[in-house]
């Protein structure tokens, strides 16, 4: 027991490190810390279901094999999640940037078109 909860001790910090790299990125301002709060108390709700299910599931089965069977199972499901998310994180990161390049590009065609619309109005009035 005391190996697996050094593991989870592991795992648990790395995974914090790298929710609040994406959350960060994902909100801004008044809406970060509500969704720091939420990923710092989503893994403690998982640790109380995790205590009210398996007991649950042994008693039913009369069987800690198949507990363990259900835990992994949901953890499997938490790695697609987690596979899904880095997907949509890697695709919208990539549509941002073609978004902003795309609005730099237009900002300065248009300062340049406002530049060569300034030199017109200036060489209008030296010429008159």
């Amino acid at each position: 027991m005391l190996a697996g909860r050094v593991i989870f001790g592991i795992g648990c910090e790395n995974m914090y490190v790298g929710q609040s790299a994406i959350i960060s990125e994902w909100f801004i301002n008044y809406e970060l810390p509500l969704a720091i709060s939420m990923i710092s108390s989503i893994p403690l709700i998982g640790s109380f279901m995790n205590g009210a299910i398996t007991p649950v599931v042994f008693i039913k089965y009369n069987d800690l094999g198949t507990a363990f069977e259900v835990g992994f199972g949901l953890c499997i499901v938490s790695l697609l999640l987690v596979i899904f998310l880095t997907c949509l994180d890697y695709k919208t990161c990539k549509h941002d940037e073609q978004v902003l390049t795309e609005y730099i590009i237009e900002k300065k065609l248009r300062q340049k078109a406002e530049m060569e619309e300034q030199n017109k109005r200036r060489s209008v009035k030296f010429d008159t």
